[in-house]
């Protein structure tokens, strides 16, 4: 019988990008996603956790494209730069049981703060699946 359950990465904690990201759009439409909720929104107006999430998920995918190719620079630092961004959201929100940060670890937890791509991936595969 096969192993139907996800695959995880950094001793079981999260999601692996394959299982996190398996209802994701491809890379080019969540470019233009992300620019045009940018680009629409008005000045001074927060863009919002659901923008954030799908931002450092993007720069996530491409930072993993980039790391393959045996190369670490820009995209992995925008990555986690992005996913620490939304850590912050979620953490100043409080959400929990009833918001998507609800997965096994919360914002504020030491495992999300050190690993926080691996925290994106979490709570990605949580709203993908939500949709």
């Amino acid at each position: 019988m096969p192993d139907t359950q996800p695959r995880t990465e950094t001793g079981g904690r999260w999601p692996t990008p394959e299982a996190a990201y398996v209802l994701a759009p491809g890379i080019v439409r969540e470019i233009e996603w992300t620019m045009r909720t940018a680009v629409h929104t008005p000045f001074g107006t927060p863009l919002g956790r659901e923008f954030w999430l799908r931002k450092a998920a993007l720069l996530d995918r491409i930072a993993l494209q980039e790391e393959a190719s045996g190369f670490s620079g820009d995209a992995t630092h925008a990555a986690t730069e992005a996913a620490r961004c939304l850590l912050g959201i979620d953490h100043a929100a409080g959400l929990g049981p009833s918001g998507y940060a609800n997965g096994p670890y919360p914002p504020d937890h030491p495992d999300s703060t050190h690993h926080p791509r691996g925290y994106i991936r979490q709570e990605y595969a949580l709203w993908a699946k939500n949709q």
